[in-house]
């Protein structure tokens, strides 16, 4: 088994489209070196940018003022990528996995990123912003294959 170093990165990122790649160039960084197959890394950097994008389309009416803080934490049995936001609070877990017969039927676009999350990442917490907390804070975590 790789032994890994207990570590933690940080990145501050202004709530624009303009700056996913950048969020998911930094993730792809961190990750790179976790034993993941390539297939699982795209899952995680994608599971990030669905829940950036999804802040920055739906949560926040001027991202220019907004920021999103990401933190990926390495150690020995997982990584941990905790998204930080002044947004509206929005629980992830009150999406239901949508019905894909009738997805497809229906021809319908778009409305699978959080259920993708889901099922990407081995778990998802959600903690929403409250008097002593300013921000809301989603846990993403993926245990090491190595």
């Amino acid at each position: 088994m790789i032994a890994f170093s207990n570590h933690t990165e940080h990145i501050r990122a202004t709530a624009t489209t303009e700056n996913l790649s950048g969020i998911r160039e930094f993730v792809g960084v961190q990750i790179q070196d976790c034993g993941f197959s390539e297939f699982e890394e795209n899952g995680v950097i994608l599971a990030v940018d669905e829940v950036c994008a999804n802040l920055i389309r739906h949560a926040f009416s001027d991202g220019k003022n907004q920021y999103i803080d990401i933190s990926v934490t390495i150690d020995d049995r997982d990584v941990r990528i905790e998204i930080r936001d002044t947004a509206r609070p929005f629980d992830p877990s009150s999406v239901q996995h949508p019905n894909m017969d009738e997805y497809f039927r229906e021809r319908r676009v778009g409305g699978l990123g959080i259920s993708l999350m889901k099922r990407v990442m081995d778990s998802v917490e959600y903690s929403p912003c409250s008097p002593d907390e300013p921000r809301n804070t989603l846990i993403l975590t993926k245990r090491h294959t190595v």
